[in-house]
């Protein structure tokens, strides 16, 4: 898959939350993840209830009826229920689903999220990061310049936050259905080799599978997000010529046993400005999910939309208070997305049946 390019801005989150630590298990190699925070409502909200849909399709206007009947009944969690029932298991018009969505939006801050980390979906993440960098490089007039950039202790505890923010902004925007699983291994042995300047990246997916098997056979798991860092530049040496993007995301890689691929050039620049920590890797993953839904799960477009949409997508109007692009990162996954859905991701593409194949969008 193409890489795409990231949209370097960030979120406010809105108000009326609180956080609260939450334990997880230690991560080793140098780059300790922070405690999951877990963010909810301090007031209000009712007990979600059941959620889950079943196999097969349902009647678009017996579910809509059901859903505004909850509603005049005061039953919001059925009613966000049934409204979501619409999105990810009915036949409908787009005008249909945008109307749904608006309801979505409307309800689902009534309706408490899963607090409980035991209680999620785990979605595995392996982090890769590349501690040094030294290689040289000729150039066509024949100039050889050397670089060399090391990852210090500052750098890592930079990328475990921003780790650890991509996993609470997951959790949270999913509504506490998906709950990233991050390991971090550090590749002490430095990358030599810098490849032409037109190269999409320094470190592909060819370079990182080996320490993938290596982190896959040891701890013998299956990952479903590979993502990697290599420092590119610092406040000495050269800096590394690095590709033209920020950071950038494949949606599978056969070589990472069909996981999704981020590649994170990393630098004095991370973490950006305003931005929320964990937002460039929730930007890219969100580039996966995109994919995922739509190939491996069979849903319509519109269950989701790519991250890079925030101008584009019909049914979102960033406020003038974001500061960044993370508030419409929520409203894809909150809005978009159902529980159901984010109960059903997986990179797995032998799904048969797709969840989503039993409704499709229909022309207005």
């Amino acid at each position: 898959m193409i890489p795409l390019k990231h949209i370097a801005l960030a979120a406010i989150l809105g108000a009326a939350f609180y956080t609260a630590p939450v334990a997880t298990a230690a991560t080793a190699s140098g780059v300790p993840l922070p405690p999951l925070k877990v963010r909810t409502q301090t007031t209000g909200g009712v007990p979600a209830g059941e959620w889950a849909a079943k196999a097969g399709a349902l009647d678009f206007a017996k579910t809509k009826q059901l859903a505004e009947d909850a509603e005049k009944a005061g039953d919001t969690a059925k009613a966000l229920t049934c409204w979501e029932r619409v999105l990810d298991r009915t036949t409908c018009t787009e005008a249909d689903r945008v109307a749904a969505r608006a309801r979505v939006k409307e309800l689902r801050p009534k309706v408490r999220a899963n607090t409980d980390p035991a209680k999620a979906r785990p979605w595995r993440v392996l982090a890769l990061v590349y501690e040094e960098v030294k290689a040289e490089k000729t150039a066509p007039d024949g100039k050889t310049t050397q670089y060399h950039q090391i990852m210090n202790a500052d750098d890592k505890a930079v990328i475990g936050r921003a780790l650890g923010g991509f996993r609470d902004l997951v959790f949270e925007y999913s509504s506490g259905v998906l709950l990233p699983q991050i390991d971090v291994v550090v590749i002490k042995e430095p990358v030599k080799k810098i490849p032409d300047s037109k190269s999409d990246f320094l470190v592909g997916y060819r370079a990182a599978a080996a320490e993938f098997r290596k982190a896959r056979d040891a701890g013998g798991k299956k990952y479903d997000t590979v993502i990697t860092y290599v420092k590119y530049r610092g406040k000495k040496g050269p800096n590394v010529p690095r590709p033209p993007y920020i950071a950038a995301a494949y949606g599978s890689i056969g070589e990472l046993d069909g996981a999704g691929y981020i590649i994170i050039p990393w630098g004095t620049h991370f973490p950006i400005p305003n931005e929320e920590e964990g937002e460039a890797e929730l930007h890219e993953w969100l580039h996966q999910i995109d994919d995922v839904v739509h190939k491996n799960l069979g849903y319509p477009r519109g269950t989701t939309r790519s991250s890079d949409d925030g101008q584009r997508d019909p049914d979102y109007t960033r406020p003038p208070s974001a500061k960044s692009w993370a508030h419409f990162y929520r409203h894809l996954m909150a809005e978009h997305m159902t529980r159901q859905v984010w109960n059903e991701v997986t990179i797995s593409r032998k799904l048969k049946p797709k969840p989503g194949a039993v409704i499709k969008t229909i022309k207005d």
